[in-house]
């Protein structure tokens, strides 16, 4: 793992770390922390005009003047499910839907995957289990496939 600035936070793979006794956990990182790079498997993400990125339930905004990444407040409002954190289907409206049908829909199907599967990308910290990611998948391609969206898995 990589030391950070803060020396009690450890950074790999996207996911920040604390010691607790012996072992590392998993950990929100705090705001204003920075990192020199992200995983792939990164998003980019708009909101309100602002190009942020979520990687492990984080956002980062890039600073270009330190050429890095800056942990932020997490924006108030829900992502459209194209915006996660990787573990969402893609999906492509198939009978016209306008935007804010599909982000709604997005919203929706998002919920019910959380309920289906118990996991929710956008909050836990945590690698899930692949059958886990599975029954989120699912879930949330056959909801969105039962509203007229194509899906691809």
């Amino acid at each position: 793992m990589c030391p950070t600035v803060a020396s009690d936070y450890f950074y790999s793979g996207g996911y920040w770390y604390r010691p607790q006794g012996p072992r590392y956990v998993v950990v929100q990182p705090p705001r204003g922390i920075r990192v020199g790079y992200l995983p792939d498997y990164a998003r980019e993400v708009w909101i309100g005009g602002s190009l942020l990125f979520l990687a492990a339930g984080s956002y980062y905004a890039y600073q270009e003047s330190t050429r890095d990444y800056v942990v932020v407040e997490p924006p108030g409002q829900p992502l459209p499910q194209s915006a996660s954190n990787g573990y969402d289907v893609e999906a492509y409206p198939a009978n016209g839907q306008s935007p804010e049908q599909v982000n709604q829909d997005g919203y929706d199907c998002y919920r019910y995957a959380v309920e289906q599967s118990g996991f929710d990308p956008r909050a836990d910290t945590y690698q899930p289990d692949p059958s886990v990611v599975q029954i989120y998948r699912q879930a949330q391609g056959n909801c969105l496939g039962s509203r007229g969206y194509q899906v691809k898995f």
